[in-house]
């Protein structure tokens, strides 16, 4: 029996399954994303992530394996685009202000671009509350944290040292270290400022800390600078 002209698939009428294997896995990401951030980690399993995002536990399995390599693969997977902004900033910043760049100016142009991104949309908010849990954490979970953001770190204290070459190598990296804590902490929204303030300040006002976490700890490390150098006169 020949087929008519409508019981023929028409061409392309069917995705190619790399497509819609990708839409699968973009869609279980983007569910344990949200889970891992509300959740943690210990709190989230396979089936919650399964049951939220309507698909088989049998096919996350499949696509991930474990909870542990889905999330490595959520965390991965935002990571590289952070990055490239940040790389971005720094190196614009860098062409625009030359010699005349401000320690304000290079912490701005590393932390802006996280907290930009962390305002546009839940996604990327759910991210960075994980990225504050992870930075908090030991082990395993802190490999990851140095596998995915390492060498936008160095990079960092690169322009720190560009602009204040007076200042001591271990002082710039005790001033890293109060940064990306003070930093992802920040990501991780966890409301304790709005309770303390009666909601004047908000733990989920990005654009605030963007404002003013630059000088904040720029301050730190120029007294941090002085406080050396006086170590040093007075030995």
């Amino acid at each position: 029996m020949t087929k008519t002209g409508n019981d023929r698939k028409k061409p392309g009428s069917r995705r190619p399954n790399a497509e819609r294997r990708e839409e699968s896995m973009t869609l279980i990401l983007d569910h344990a994303e949200a889970e891992f951030a509300v959740k943690g980690y210990n709190g989230t399993t396979l089936a919650s992530v399964a049951e939220v995002a309507g698909v088989d536990t049998a096919l996350m399995r499949y696509y991930f394996g474990d909870k542990e390599k889905l999330f490595d693969a959520v965390f991965r997977r935002r990571g590289p685009l952070i990055n490239a902004a940040r790389f971005e900033a720094l190196e614009a910043y860098r062409v625009r202000t030359g010699d005349k760049g401000t320690l304000e100016g290079v912490i701005e142009a590393f932390v802006r671009p996280g907290f930009d991104l962390a305002q546009r949309d839940d996604g990327h908010r759910n991210y960075a509350a994980i990225v504050a849990y992870v930075n908090s954490s030991k082990g395993a979970m802190h490999s990851l944290m140095s596998e995915v953001f390492d060498e936008v770190s160095r990079e960092l204290i690169e322009h720190m040292e560009r602009v204040m070459p007076e200042a001591p190598r271990e002082v710039l990296y005790w001033g890293y270290h109060f940064l990306t804590g003070a930093f992802t902490f920040s990501l991780g929204q966890t409301g304790r400022i709005d309770r303390i303030s009666g909601g004047e300040v908000l733990s989920s006002d990005f654009a605030g800390m963007a404002d003013r976490l630059p000088a904040f700890v720029a301050g730190g490390i120029r007294a941090l600078c002085a406080l050396d150098a006086g170590a040093r006169q007075a030995g």
